[in-house]
């Protein structure tokens, strides 16, 4: 475990030193323009860094082996994910290629979502003839909710740490040392890009982005760990993974929500997910990163503190949608209430403009007056008779 931990943070290291220097080259510089609120042009590069250590680390392990189709899987989303930071892949078409990549790395290492746990008191909710199609919408879900999580500099990376660290928890309270290895090996890569990603005193601006090829591939490592981790006699309960899990899950299905009710595509862009909400409040980027990340181990601590604790499944499972529903609707109401409050401002700005403007005339006929007074005397002057 310690050599795989070693390895992938050695060479995640080496691979982003090197990786910065050559993006200019590489042709993967994020530049500023559009709904992208960053100033300087920055190297996207942080994915394949993070890849390239944890490929290494499984090589090097001999307590990691991953099955053929998770490490296709990951590598062509890496290879998706460099295409699309360089030149941009369309929604549509990105995410039929996610969907399609998943599937086969379900099918190969004949992985699938096969039972829900025990939703219903004493009975197991099993998938059956969905179990494939399930399996391939929710780790496609799960992909696109952590790459609509990165908008903020050390945002995604400081979230998916704590997510990553308590499926390590779990691994080592089941006993089982390849799931913790990985997951600590993912946590330690993670590690080693936050420390060109967020912001650090002395820093005030992130030194490379991970991209979707980052995203990607950690929402991939991330859903792939909860089914390996569940789908297993005396594994974790599923409920347990979905609250480990749930911050940009149920972030994503209130932005996603969101926007359907105001008739606009779920899965456009847009500065409506709760770093941006965050950010509008006041709050600093750095603020804003360590509050999620701190409401995703929240959210970890009452899955796995359940889990342990022996509450029913299908109570946990409840609480959940209980959780995300609260979310959801205070999550509208924020968004109201700022609105109305920008609405205020507006109008607040207008009307001093208009003051200001109306102040200025005033100040410029005032100017005027005088001279226009002593023309009228002048002329009233010489029309009188001498």
């Amino acid at each position: 475990m310690f050599v795989s931990v070693l390895t992938c943070t050695s060479v995640t290291l080496a691979a982003l030193l090197t990786l910065e220097r050559g993006a200019p080259r590489l042709g993967l510089i994020d530049r500023p323009g559009g709904h992208k609120t960053h100033l300087s042009p920055t190297p996207v590069v942080g994915g394949i860094g993070i890849a390239l250590g944890l490929w290494l680390a499984w090589l090097a392990s001999p307590l990691i082996e991953p099955g053929f189709g998770l490490a296709g899987g990951a590598a062509a989303l890496v290879v998706l994910g460099i295409v699309d930071d360089r030149h941009g892949v369309p929604a549509r078409a990105k995410l039929l290629l996610q969907a399609a990549i998943v599937a086969a790395a379900c099918l190969v290492d004949g992985a699938a979502l096969r039972s829900l746990g025990a939703l219903v008191p004493g009975i197991e909710a099993g998938i059956g003839l969905l179990a494939l199609p399930l399996t391939v919408f929710a780790l496609t879900g799960v992909i696109n909710a952590v790459n609509m999580l990165d908008g903020l500099d050390g945002l995604a990376g400081k979230v998916l740490l704590v997510a990553f660290a308590w499926f390590a928890a779990c691994g080592w309270l089941l006993g089982d040392v390849p799931a913790q290895a990985t997951t600590l090996a993912i946590a330690a890569a993670i590690t080693v890009f936050l420390l060109f990603n967020a912001r650090l005193p002395g820093r005030t601006r992130a030194r490379m982005f991970m991209g979707d090829t980052g995203s990607m591939l950690l929402g991939f490592l991330l859903g792939w760990m909860a089914l390996d981790l569940t789908q297993r006699p005396d594994g974790l309960p599923p409920v347990t993974a979905l609250w480990i899990c749930a911050l940009p899950v149920i972030d994503t299905a209130a932005v996603a929500s969101r926007r359907m009710f105001m008739r606009r595509a779920p899965m456009s862009a847009g500065r409506d997910h709760l770093h941006h909400l965050l950010r509008d409040a006041g709050l600093s980027v750095v603020a804003t990163a360590c509050t999620e990340a701190a409401l995703g181990a929240l959210f970890g601590f009452v899955g796995v503190a359940g889990w342990l604790l022996g509450a029913p499944e299908w109570l946990m499972m409840v609480l959940f949608l209980f959780t995300a529903l609260a979310y959801t609707l205070g999550f509208r109401v924020a968004w109201t209430k700022l609105a109305k409050r920008r609405d205020t401002e507006s109008a607040a700005a207008a009307a001093a403009s208009a003051l200001t403007a109306a102040a200025a005339a005033s100040a410029c006929a005032a100017k005027a007056r005088p001279d226009a007074a002593i023309e009228q005397a002048a002329t009233v002057a010489g029309e009188q008779p001498a």
